[in-house]
């Protein structure tokens, strides 16, 4: 029998990874669009639909996330066994790699801007893609260590 601590964990884990993906498959169609159309039109056809299917998984792990933290408010003694000092740990070693790989995407950016004109909403949608990606990319690598 699995123990609470561990179905949390397990939850946790999975309302991140289902967050990632949703988020992932949201905005990578607008991504993907700057370099196949015009980027001054918006979203069509397959894009449109995978944006809009990307952006319901993103909304429903998102209200898990809230379910999850009302859950662990009611259940304090299992929050503090949840976020002992390794959690807390790898939540700011992610958030510092989140902010590293952050300050290296504006860098190629801008060096990239000397040579090719670049669109702020390219731009706008890259930073906010790499910003909330590079965090829980590495927080679920540091966590499976």
């Amino acid at each position: 029998m699995i123990s609470e601590i561990t179905q949390l964990e397990i939850k946790r884990r999975t309302i991140i990874i289902g967050n990632l993906l949703g988020f992932v498959v949201w905005q990578l169609p607008y991504l993907f669009h700057y370099f196949t159309s015009d980027p001054s039109w918006k979203l069509s056809g397959w894009t449109s639909a995978v944006s809009i299917i990307g952006w319901f998984i993103w909304t429903y792990f998102l209200i898990r996330i809230v379910q999850f933290s009302r859950l662990l408010r009611k259940k304090r003694k299992l929050a503090s066994t949840l976020i002992d000092e390794y959690i807390q740990v790898i939540r700011v070693k992610s958030f510092a790699i989140g902010f590293w790989v952050l300050l290296g995407v504006i860098v190629l950016l801008v060096t990239l801007s000397l040579y090719v004109d670049l669109k702020v909403r390219f731009v706008l949608f890259t930073l906010i893609f790499a910003g909330v990606i590079a965090p829980l990319v590495s927080y679920l690598i540091f966590e499976k260590d």
